[in-house]
């Protein structure tokens, strides 16, 4: 038995859901399940009643409740304690992410709200490293968008590694552009017409810049003339200064400067939109509870859209 399945079990009664217990926790359903089973097992006890309405606590799993609230509070009142030898114990929210604006008020908020030592480390950083930071432990949270050409290769990747994604919001994909671009201040732009343009590529990892080289198609990019760039000052500096394009979602508009570089709605051949060709998700390792800091910055985050979306990866 593990403590952090006493929390799980304390948590899905305060609930009755196994479902909404397993969102707060972000976790997914069948790990919450496992986790309670197993604790039925160990003790030789029912703790829910499961009907058609959702679940509800049996007498025995009351009795166990208060047991399991005993020892959760007593291991707590313990690292209150004796944990920090007497030292205001730190809090820590680390966060790997692409650039976007909408997470400094975010970390801004939490910053005000929250009392005692706390430091926040937020990295900005392509995908792969995100991935990457969130495997070494480096950071708890990674923050990234994928787009239809890329998100089967993510989501290979997040199932190979352990790890989970979860969707916040879709986008539909918007073109950029300086006053050197002959297409400025033109709403609409199909692919066709953007296509022979100079492109600027941004925060794309080493395997998926072969891919635009080889098979430009799919990316709508003429491969003999592209930038690629990791941050967004760069992308800027090269749309300011000639004529190149740069595809890119909704969430990052709000860092252009909107005196010289104009956006619009990228279209399908016969005028439509495709609404959902990008995904803003957040990825942290399978299973695992996080840190209090971390769980109040992910309410505050999917509080943002209005729409949230999950994704179940395994």
């Amino acid at each position: 038995m593990r403590l952090s399945q006493l929390e799980y079990f304390i948590k899905v009664a305060e609930c009755g859901s196994i479902t909404k217990a397993a969102q707060e926790l972000f976790l997914s359903q069948p790990s919450l399940t496992k986790s309670i089973a197993g604790l039925e097992a160990q003790y030789n006890v029912r703790l829910f009643e499961r009907t058609a309405k959702g679940i509800t606590v049996t007498l025995q799993g009351q009795e166990f409740l208060e047991y399991a609230k005993t020892a959760v509070d007593a291991c707590k009142a313990l690292d209150n304690t004796f944990g920090s030898r007497g030292i205001q114990k730190l809090q820590r929210l680390r966060i790997a992410s692409q650039q976007f604006a909408f997470l400094y008020p975010l970390v801004e908020k939490i910053c005000r709200e929250t009392l005692g030592a706390v430091h926040f480390d937020i990295e900005e950083t392509d995908r792969g490293h995100i991935l990457d930071r969130i495997l070494k432990r480096e950071a708890d949270i990674g923050i990234l968008v994928l787009s239809e050409n890329d998100s089967r290769y993510f989501e290979q990747e997040v199932q190979r590694q352990s790890l989970q994604i979860h969707t916040l919001d879709y986008s539909p994909t918007y073109v950029s552009m300086g006053v050197h671009s002959p297409f400025f201040g033109q709403y609409g732009i199909t692919a066709e017409q953007a296509s022979t343009q100079l492109h600027v590529v941004l925060d794309t990892e080493k395997s998926m810049r072969r891919n635009y080289s080889l098979d430009s198609e799919n990316h709508y990019v003429n491969p003999s003339r592209l930038i690629f760039c990791n941050t967004i000052g760069a992308c800027i500096y090269f749309l300011q200064k000639t004529d190149a394009m740069l595809y890119t979602p909704k969430w990052v508009l709000d860092m252009m400067p909107q005196q010289d570089i104009f956006s619009t709605i990228l279209q399908n051949a016969d005028g439509s939109v495709t609404m959902k060709q990008n995904r803003l998700v957040w990825v942290s390792r399978k299973d695992e509870i996080l840190a209090p800091l971390a769980s109040q910055f992910l309410q505050y985050l999917q509080g943002i859209f209005p729409e949230k979306h999950e994704c179940g990866l395994g």
